[in-house]
């Protein structure tokens, strides 16, 4: 293990180290040989009162909480892998809070000066040195530029940065070092989990990622005048420090507090139908939608903030999901279950029967209730549950997608519980699936299929004379006898031949299809449309089509 990525970490170890024997969990570190490693007393290792004080949920909190910003991010990020990890250990994550004390202005001070080049009193008309809002990667001032604008500034707390990768170097290094002698670590995927949180936390960190998320975002919903989203200002920006115009209102997580009315029914429907935009259409969605970052701004409208985590679904990844919805909408076992196949990696040892039948029983509970009333991010997670148990690796991009939608269908049902997600997401899965009919897109998916089955053969003759190269330097002599030789070679020349027709076959197809999608959908003013392109294209195609199969049959190997 690269425990000291030198010794310029022992000392983050240790503490570490310490604050998980004090919770119990000496073991793992004794069985693992960090004691030693470290120079740690064994006396460690049992010396914990906290084991028959708590149970591991409420022991895994409290170590969390205790080792700081990077670790309490880490329990959150696990706290929503509800298809992972069991309840007993999310509910108490669920507690985790990220509020901690706020850091004395004259370090938030310090950076922007630095950042921006300039000195605060010369930036902004007025700045209120008290921040409105403080967490473990910065804080947030309110504050006015000189033409009137009232701003929020995020300032990253002082060697934020430096504090997370080193805890990530340690982070990984237990992950990896557990996996290998844990099959708890291994069925959790714990290394996976620390990836995936290493990417979404050093996104967090880096303020320019949120910004440009921030304008995307805000592009996108433009047409969702009942939906505002702040505004970038970059040249008051940085890597640490990020002004984006204020959102004058009540969160959502303030609503039983305050005497203000507003149309919940009315932004219910709107946050719905902007976040299966985001969804369906864009493949650019908040993944983090919480009471804290949804702000009521009118009486009919909202706002979303934070944009530091978002998800994103390629075209690809968008219809896989709808044909996974369709099939769930049709309680199809097997059609769910080939549904799950395209949206992740499965292991080779996998019962596909078994899994069907699990998928089955899951559906049954559905059966009675039209999908309408289904919950659908639970749904969604109910199934990837049970993937996990297969040990299926579902893409992080639709974990993702799954706990954005549990956290979006929890505040909807409290703002209107009489709101049917899953109608206002029926238009945007049926558009979608609609397009996968379209000729122009099949024509498409036809030509990326050939394509992908050419550089599959011409992979061939490479690998096989990479075989060739491996067994020659390996200096290993190989004579072979094998019977009717000759007859063999004429099986595998009649193969080839077949092989060669049906690549032809494919080709002559793809060329018709193309050529008729082309017609159909170009541009009628172009003079080529007016030549006999199709005619003259199938007559070569034709001819060409009618050598090779005169030659084939003539070998008589076919």
């Amino acid at each position: 293990m690269e425990i000291s990525r030198g010794l310029k970490h022992a000392n983050r170890y240790r503490k570490i180290a310490a604050t998980l024997a004090r919770h119990g969990f000496g073991y793992v570190l004794q069985e693992v040989g960090l004691f030693h490693i470290l120079s740690l007393p064994k006396r460690m290792a049992s010396n914990s009162d906290d084991v028959n004080m708590h149970s591991v949920g409420q022991r895994i909190r409290r170590v969390l909480e205790e080792l700081g910003p990077t670790f309490i991010k880490l329990g959150q990020m696990i706290s929503t892998r509800e298809d992972i990890f069991p309840p007993s250990i999310i509910e108490e994550l669920q507690k985790l809070q990220d509020e901690v004390s706020p850091f004395p202005f004259e370090k938030a001070q310090q950076i922007m000066e630095h950042d921006l080049g300039h000195r605060v009193e010369d930036l902004f008309a007025s700045f209120s040195n008290e921040p409105i809002a403080a967490a473990s990667i910065g804080q947030v001032y309110k504050a006015r530029l000189h033409d009137g604008t009232d701003v929020a500034v995020k300032v990253s707390r002082p060697h934020i940065k430096e504090t997370i990768e080193k805890d990530i170097d340690i982070l990984r290094d237990l992950a990896k070092l557990f996996s290998q002698r844990f099959q708890w670590a291994r069925y959790y995927q714990l290394q996976d989990v620390i990836e995936e949180y290493v990417d979404a936390i050093r996104d967090e960190v880096d303020y320019y990622v949120e910004a440009r998320n921030t304008e995307k975002m805000k592009t996108n919903m433009e047409q969702f005048p009942a939906l505002e989203i702040p505004e970038v200002f970059e040249s008051y920006s940085s890597r640490r420090v990020l002004t984006i115009s204020f959102l004058d209102g009540t969160k959502f997580s303030e609503l039983e507090h305050t005497d203000k009315q507003f149309n919940k029914k009315e932004i219910a429907r709107s946050l719905t139908d902007a976040f299966f935009h985001q969804v369906m259409v864009d493949g650019f969605f908040h993944s983090d939608p919480h009471p804290g970052n949804i702000i009521f701004t009118g009486y009919e409208t909202a706002g979303l903030i934070d944009l530091g985590q978002i998800g994103r679904l390629n075209k690809e990844m968008r219809r896989q999901f709808i044909n996974y919805i369709i099939a769930m909408t049709r309680k199809k076992p097997d059609q769910v279950a080939a549904a799950i196949y395209e949206m992740a990696d499965i292991p080779d040892t996998i019962d596909h029967d078994q899994f069907a039948e699990d998928v089955y029983y899951l559906l049954s509970k559905y059966y009675e209730k039209s999908f309408q009333d289904i919950r659908f991010g639970e749904a969604i997670n109910d199934i990837f549950a049970t993937s996990h148990r297969y040990e299926i690796q579902i893409y992080k991009e639709y974990t993702m997608l799954a706990k954005a939608l549990i956290t979006f269908e929890s505040i909807i049902e409290h703002l209107d519980p009489d709101l049917s997600i899953v109608e206002i997401a029926e238009p945007y899965g049926r558009k979608l699936a609609m397009e996968q009919l379209n000729p122009k897109n099949i024509a498409e998916d036809w030509w990326k299929e050939g394509v992908r089955q050419r550089d599959y053969l011409l992979d061939i003759p490479r690998e096989f004379r990479d075989a060739l190269a491996k067994l020659n330097k390996s200096h290993v002599g190989i004579e072979m006898k094998v019977p009717k030789m000759n007859i063999f070679l004429n099986k595998m020349d009649r193969i080839s031949n077949r092989l060669s027709f049906s690549i032809i076959l494919l080709a002559f197809s793809i060329i018709m299809v193309g050529l008729i999608v082309g017609s159909t959908f170009g541009d009628s003013s172009s003079p080529l449309v007016t030549l006999p392109v199709i005619e003259v294209s199938f007559i070569v195609s034709f001819i060409m089509f009618l050598w090779l199969l005169y030659a084939i049959f003539k070998s008589g190997r076919f």
